[in-house]
């Protein structure tokens, strides 16, 4: 399947890297707004095309889309370019990591599951959702369309979250409970109770003793 990514920034370089791996996908070039067009026109040695006329060099009925793979916005960017690609006739593909375990769920278009994840059986997945490493996603849970979740993430079972939302790392979510759309959840933040519609849900910050590793370290044995 020939396909092209959305973007020229760290993270599409990191899904390149992942695409190219993959012997059912075929990287033909990249995508992006006009204002971010690399000058050379090309990017990890593929041609990049700007979004606003992207049809003519990349046709629709012999290319699919993947991504952009972004929470730039909450999430609201990649959801946008999703369906102004639907506009153009655009289908799309996803990304499953080798490493990962689907079975069982429901997967949305234009999702990209990297490495290590698990999405439990009657889990169900939106259009457009990134799970990055090691996420789990637990049984009959229902996400929304658009979110993020970063690595070290956990979902517990029969629970729900709404659309563009973002899960910061090592967060998780308690079973039988919700989060609404356009939520943030902050890094290092469980939640035990529902979150309402455009939340932010930020656990309290670490405490930092100035000159007290070299205090603590005396304490340490061996």
């Amino acid at each position: 399947m020939d396909i092209i990514l959305f973007g020229v920034g760290q993270i599409a370089e990191v899904m390149a890297h992942y695409v190219q791996q993959d012997p059912a996908l075929n990287l033909v070039g990249f995508t992006v707004d006009r204002q971010y067009l690399p000058p050379s026109g090309a990017f990890k040695g593929l041609p990049v095309a700007a979004w606003e006329d992207v049809s003519s060099t990349f046709p629709p009925h012999l290319i699919r889309l993947l991504g952009p793979v972004s929470y730039r916005g909450n999430n609201t960017f990649r959801r946008d370019r999703h369906l102004e690609a639907r506009e153009k006739g655009y289908r799309f593909a996803s990304y499953v990591h080798p490493s990962s375990h689907v079975g069982g769920a429901e997967i949305g278009e234009n999702s990209v599951i990297l490495e290590d994840c698990t999405v439990q059986p009657y889990a169900r997945l939106g259009a457009g959702t990134i799970l990055w490493s090691k996420v789990h996603i637990g049984h009959h849970a229902q996400i929304g369309d658009f979110c993020f979740f970063a690595s070290f993430c956990g979902i517990a079972g029969n629970a729900r979250v709404g659309d563009c939302t973002f899960f910061g790392g090592q967060t998780g979510l308690a079973d039988n409970r919700s989060v609404g759309s356009g939520c943030i959840v902050g890094a290092g933040t469980v939640l035990t109770e529902d979150v309402p519609d455009g939340a932010l849900a930020v656990a309290r910050g670490v405490r930092i003793v100035q000159n007290g590793a070299r205090r603590f370290a005396r304490t340490l044995l061996g």
